[in-house]
């Protein structure tokens, strides 16, 4: 008799169910506005970092072996000697442009010289330091506008 009244309240219970009917589901239409952006006036300060390194080595100095490049480091010149800069490349995409900024302790640029690579992968730079005053100088090697090393050095007489 037990298993009769529990076979009949579960049948029950099953009988008794509610049919649950959701509410049919509203679309929305945006309209999307495109305005197109100009570039060409804004102001960037920032140069972001690739994450990985493209310059094999650099180096600063006065003297330059027989291909060209750097042949002694050296920080501290004197005036009228030349500066030179030589960066050898990991990678040299097409197009790619690299460059040395020289500047003087404010800020001041002095010279920006650059050199299309067209795949090469050694540049040499030179800073005439015939007319500048002893005091402390910087060098920032650009692959592209990305810096990727930065050098101090100083003219003393």
């Amino acid at each position: 008799m037990r298993k009769l009244f529990v076979v009949a309240a579960l049948l029950s219970l099953a009988a008794c169910q509610k049919n649950v009917v959701e509410p049919p589901k509203k679309t929305v239409k945006v309209k999307a506005v495109v305005v197109p952006n100009d570039g060409r006036n804004v102001k960037i300060d920032k140069v972001l970092p690739m994450g990985r390194e493209v310059l094999e080595r650099s180096s600063m100095g006065t003297k330059l072996a027989k291909d060209g490049t750097v042949y002694e480091s050296q920080e501290v010149y004197k005036p009228g000697q030349p500066v030179y800069v030589t960066m050898w490349l990991k990678e040299s995409p097409g197009g790619l442009q690299t460059s040395v900024m020289f500047s003087d302790a404010k800020g001041k640029q002095l010279d920006w010289p650059r050199k299309q690579m067209n795949g090469e992968k050694v540049a040499t730079f030179k800073l005439d330091t015939s007319k500048l005053a002893p005091g402390e100088y910087h060098a920032q090697c650009f692959w592209g506008m990305n810096i990727e090393r930065d050098y101090t050095f100083k003219i003393k007489k």
